[in-house]
């Protein structure tokens, strides 16, 4: 049997199909897309399998979790190993309460000092004060948080 080469398809003469090289190429292009579709749908399927084993305390602890979430184990493995992955795509953030604490420690360290040294505090300076205070607290407290994320 004789192959008539049209690109890169054959087709046997019998069969009576005669495409042009512009139709072969528009029928690859079609496959091409069809399969880059489908590749890129199949990538949003959940197919890798990520496991662990527990002690039978761990499991426990986990089980109770699990039921007062009402979820099922895999939802809810799922669902911590995101926000894990996204808390360390956001990096370390201090708390609400680090930042006040924060604040009220650079406060003290600022107005006592003065205070010790019997220096008398304008108005304005004590605002300039506290307006520093709130700029800085976030930047200072995160510091911290790093500090203590960085620690063994």
């Amino acid at each position: 049997m004789r192959l008539k080469e049209i690109g890169r398809l054959g087709f046997p003469e019998e069969t009576g199909v005669n495409l042009s090289g512009m139709e072969v190429r528009s029928m690859i292009q079609e496959d091409a897309e069809q399969i880059a579709a489908r590749v890129a749908k199949r990538a949003e399927f959940r197919l890798h399998h990520v496991g662990t084993k527990l002690n039978e305390r761990e499991l426990g602890e986990f089980e109770a979790l699990r039921a007062k979430r009402q979820q099922t184990q895999g939802e809810l493995i799922r669902g911590l190993i995101l926000a894990e992955i996204e808390r360390d795509r956001r990096g370390v953030k201090a708390s609400a309460e680090l930042e006040e604490i924060t604040a009220v420690r650079l406060l003290l360290v600022n107005l006592l000092r003065p205070a010790a040294t019997g220096q008398p505090m304008p108005v304005k300076t004590f605002e300039a004060y506290i307006a520093e205070t709130n700029k800085r607290k976030g930047e200072v407290a995160r510091g911290i948080a790093e500090e203590h994320a960085a620690q063994p």
